[in-house]
């Protein structure tokens, strides 16, 4: 099987060849953050099963008004030594006017949320009652995608998730505290969110195409964040009506969803996610992928359970043990992808070691999923 018949296959629950292996944030032509990556690369496009990304333009929480300057305004402020900069962001919504703060490194280092916009209650409730224009759906990202991807693997079609862009603009501490507080508001705001990714999702299949559609953030609403009720309410009753759309038209779901999911992994199957990733094992996690198909059979994929922080700390002995361990377990299912817990290019300046442990993670890999 090429790539993609192998990771269509998976996603629709039919038999294959192997277990699929795929380096997370590998997208075809991709520029390097850093030259040392370049051989890492250059391995993958041979080797893996790529999964490559794909979108159209999306604001879920003023649509085109974000860039409209009655709505937004935003402005740019440098921190001493050059290497970092504050972005102010000004929603003008209502009579009310919030302010969020993001700063991001100019050397491309990963940015900090310094300030949330919605701070109270009724900064929520004026963001919930602004003007809302959604974009028209474009296709031409995920077209290219598919095409530039070939018979190497698929194209995922990202969206937002409505439960995380609430968490994401009060922080994960306000978000907990405001579900048990604010319990109706928060309901309210991730049903409105929730409806305006459905009309997007709409306008995508209704272009006749049904792709693999993928969200992250589900992560922000499980336990111990959240109790096990907000877990229920805002993502599994919430996304489980998207799935069920998203399946009715043909597409198939891919969900990324970080942290301690053993309690929860039956509940994304039940709600119909095709493919989950990433399955962290302890101690960020708390699953390995034995317990993973003990629990879902193969009634849901099984993408992970390589930390990327053994990628980057451990011995070549020990990701040797930790991908043969997954990858003998993983057969026990014929719907697994070997995968590590982020993407393979996100450090400034990689060490020597991280980047001799990612072609060891993709040439031991591709050897245990072959013998095995």
């Amino acid at each position: 099987m090429n790539g993609r018949e192998r990771l269509m296959r998976i996603f629709q629950g039919k038999d294959v060849d192997r277990p699929a292996l795929k380096l997370w944030g590998l997208e075809v032509d991709q520029e390097m953050l850093h030259p040392s990556y370049k051989p890492v690369y250059d391995l993958a496009m041979e080797v893996s099963d790529i999964m490559a990304g794909a979108s159209s333009r999306f604001d879920i929480l003023l649509g085109q008004n974000a860039a409209n300057k009655e709505f937004v305004s935003v402005e740019d402020k440098p921190l001493p030594g050059g290497n970092w900069i504050d972005r102010y962001t000004y929603m003008y919504l209502n009579g009310k006017k919030l302010r969020s703060i993001y700063r991001y490194s100019t050397k491309g280092e990963p940015g900090y949320e310094m300030e949330y916009p919605v701070k109270e209650p009724d900064d929520l409730t004026a963001l919930l009652n602004a003007e809302y224009l959604p974009f028209p759906v474009d296709m031409t990202s995920y077209n290219e995608a598919m095409q530039k991807v070939g018979d190497k693997g698929i194209a995922v079609f990202y969206v937002d998730h409505a439960a995380y862009a609430v968490s994401r603009i009060m922080g994960s501490e306000r978000f907990a505290l405001m579900c048990i507080d604010e319990r109706d508001l928060i309901k309210e705001a991730v049903n409105i969110f929730a409806s305006r990714i459905r009309d997007h999702v709409k306008a995508v299949l209704d272009t006749g195409t049904a792709p693999v559609f993928g969200w992250v953030g589900p992560e922000l609403c499980i336990p111990p964040l959240v109790r096990m009720n907000e877990f229920e309410e805002l993502v599994f009753d919430v996304d489980k009506e998207l799935c069920d759309m998203i399946h009715n038209s043909g597409g198939y779901v891919w969900v990324h969803c970080h942290g301690r999911v053993k309690n929860v992994i039956k509940r994304f199957m039940d709600m119909g996610v095709d493919v989950l990733n990433p399955l962290e094992p302890a101690p960020l996690g708390d699953i390995s992928i034995k317990e993973a198909v003990e629990i879902v059979g193969s009634g849901m994929g099984l993408e992970g359970n390589i930390e990327i922080s053994s990628l980057l700390l451990d011995k070549p002995e020990r990701i040797k043990e930790l991908i043969y361990s997954a990858v003998s377990e993983g057969k026990e299912t014929n719907r697994f992808i070997l995968c590590p817990s982020a993407g393979y290019m996100e450090y400034v300046n990689p060490s020597p070691q991280y980047i001799d442990n990612l072609l060891l993670y993709l040439k031991y890999g591709l050897e245990c999923i072959l013998r095995l």
